[in-house]
């Protein structure tokens, strides 16, 4: 999130996850399902009789030892479905351990879905980036701004994978801290946008300089209070809440006043794709255990934000192709 002059923007955001991977720490959460009597008799009988001095542990395939799964993880898991196919049974109500739903594992994936649906999105941003440097001459002054952003969207997702293959108090930091990084970054650029920072004039420049400063100690704050001080959830959602409420704000109002001024249908495709992303945060709203024990509305939510996102890219593309066209326009 810096101004962009000097250096190239995938080593600023190669900084950025080196960053992030430095602040490991240990963090718990504990669920109904971690404190069911059931549930820790099963774990305990489980260790006991596999995974304790001079007993002879059953042999875990490579593929999920391949992703850290030893035997006491093997263990919390066959319990939690153990758990729950007896509930199911008695007909009680699916619980969540450890913070998660229990799912049914894939080639050692404890969500395979939201892994899947977190690949589409790394993949949505990964054609954006294409169509960004095929499709936007390399001197429009918002260019490096909207690579950046796919770098910081690239990051997002591959750490959000990273997080659904296996929960980690490390994968979970990576995946909310690149989440914010990535959230708070468009914030940054949707204001030099809307605002032409990008433009070199003195004043412009010296504001740019205070918005770039600003959203580098914002974010530097953020990381440091969830590290140094405490690891809250609550204060995490509402932090990306309310900076992804002024990022969507500003938007929906510049696609407003665009649509205006140009009558073009595509001008009103950030106010299609903001509404369209809360629809899709919306389904956190109603989480629900998994269908068949694979989809619940956390990859839902995933698998919904991918087609905004294609959209997204190609108003930026369409933008500034209008943009560089009104310049020349000017200048005959």
């Amino acid at each position: 999130m810096a101004a962009l002059r000097g250096g190239r923007p995938s080593s600023r955001a190669i900084s950025l996850i080196l960053l992030l991977v430095a602040f490991f720490a240990g963090v718990s959460l504990a669920s109904v399902g971690d404190q069911l009597e059931d549930f820790k008799r099963c774990l305990d009988v489980c260790k006991i009789e596999n995974c304790g001095p001079g007993k002879a542990e059953t042999p875990i395939p490579l593929s999920r030892r391949l992703l850290l799964w030893d035997c006491p993880a093997e263990c919390d898991y066959t319990c939690q479905h153990i758990i729950t196919t007896s509930r199911v049974a008695s007909d009680l109500n699916v619980v969540q351990f450890h913070g998660k739903w229990p799912f049914y594992r894939f080639i050692g994936m404890q969500e395979p879905f939201s892994v899947l649906f977190s690949l589409g999105n790394f993949w949505a941003h990964w054609q954006g980036l294409k169509k960004i440097r095929d499709q936007i001459p390399a001197h429009y002054s918002m260019r490096p701004y909207y690579e950046v952003f796919s770098y910081f969207g690239l990051a997002a997702w591959t750490f959000s994978s990273i997080f659904h293959t296996r929960d980690f108090a490390a994968t979970e930091q990576l995946d909310y801290f690149a989440a914010g990084a990535s959230v708070l970054y468009g914030t940054y650029y949707t204001v030099v946008r809307i605002f032409r920072l990008d433009r070199k004039t003195p004043r412009r420049r010296s504001v740019l300089r205070v918005w770039t400063l600003l959203c580098v100690l914002l974010y530097a704050c953020h990381v440091g209070y969830l590290k140094l001080f405490r690891w809250d959830y609550t204060y995490n959602m509402a932090a990306n809440v309310v900076v992804g409420i002024i990022h969507n704000a500003l938007w929906s109002w510049f696609s407003f006043h665009r649509y205006r001024k140009l009558g073009r249908t595509w001008a009103m495709w950030p106010s299609i794709a903001v509404a369209w992303v809360m629809f899709s945060m919306s389904m956190e709203l109603f989480d629900f255990p998994p269908w068949l024990g694979c989809i619940d509305a956390h990859s839902l939510w995933h698998l919904m934000t991918i087609g905004p996102t294609v959209l997204w890219y190609n108003f930026l593309v369409k933008d500034a192709n209008d943009d560089l066209a009104g310049s020349e326009r000017l200048k005959a």
